[in-house]
């Protein structure tokens, strides 16, 4: 089945699908009935036999009908369970790493030539200082951390980009198409909404702050995805190796701005 049909019986509903299956089975009872009674010249088959089989296609085929569409529906409710399972992380619902990786590449194959002025740029992020969190805390202070710390990229980064956890508490982001001025400011909004924010872990407030690194796609398929992840990744260490709390950009293999707060 394709995505488009499951997406149109969706809007039918469970109630549109039942009086749509029992009208079409009244219909093909009454053409078949028809056929056969021209096909074999029964004329002393009565209209209203014809009438009587009808009437009980509307009687059963809404009970079976009501049965079988709910059926369909729990397995389409399951699919998209399953589907939303091997795709998001399941503590900080970004994308996991595979999903990411392939959302990525798909987005990336789709580019045109004239979309490709703008290029594709990507952003690794790792939370500072999460190791002391954990210590302090255990595991559950330091999910928290994660779990507030997504929430705030998926809602800046929404629906400009991709979002997805590689691991532990690095994060990637995907940009299809973004300019200079609006990469700069998305920065920046990461950057300040993550500075201000604070957690509640056993009864004290933390604080935390991220270091981000920038890179743009300089191909696009696959190995220039995983090209860019590596080069925004040492741009990432550039900023733990200075103040953290900022972000280090890598273009044309050099290190070009560095920022903290």
């Amino acid at each position: 089945m394709t995505a488009l049909t499951r997406m149109a019986l969706r809007k039918l509903g469970r109630f549109g699908l039942v009086a749509l299956l029992t009208v079409l089975s009244a219909l093909l009872a009454y053409v078949l009935n028809y056929i056969i009674v021209e096909s074999l010249d029964f004329v002393y088959v009565l209209e209203q036999d014809i009438i009587v089989i009808t009437i009980i296609t509307f009687l059963v085929t809404p009970l079976l009908s009501w049965y079988l569409v709910g059926l369909f529906f729990q397995i389409d409710r399951l699919e998209v369970k399953m589907a939303k399972l091997a795709s998001i992380d399941s503590l900080t619902s970004a994308y996991n790493r595979g999903y990411f990786y392939k959302e990525s590449e798909l987005a990336l194959s789709t580019l045109s030539t004239d979309q490709k002025q703008l290029k594709p740029v990507v952003l690794v992020l790792d939370l500072d200082d999460l190791k002391m969190v954990n210590d302090q805390f255990g595991h559950a202070g330091g999910d928290k951390v994660l779990v507030e710390f997504s929430s705030i990229l998926l809602d800046v980064i929404n629906p400009l980009g991709i979002v997805g956890r590689l691991g532990g508490d690095e994060f990637g982001v995907f940009f299809k198409q973004i300019n200079s001025i609006e990469l700069q400011k998305t920065i920046d909004t990461i950057l300040e909404r993550v500075r201000s924010s604070m957690v509640e872990i056993e009864g004290q407030h933390y604080s935390f702050t991220v270091s981000i690194g920038v890179s743009f796609i300089e191909q696009y398929d696959t190995h220039g995805l995983e090209t860019a992840l590596k080069t925004a990744d040492a741009a990432l260490y550039n900023v733990k190796r200075s103040d953290r709390n900022g972000y280090s950009m890598h273009d044309n293999h050099a290190i070009k701005v560095c920022s903290n707060g």
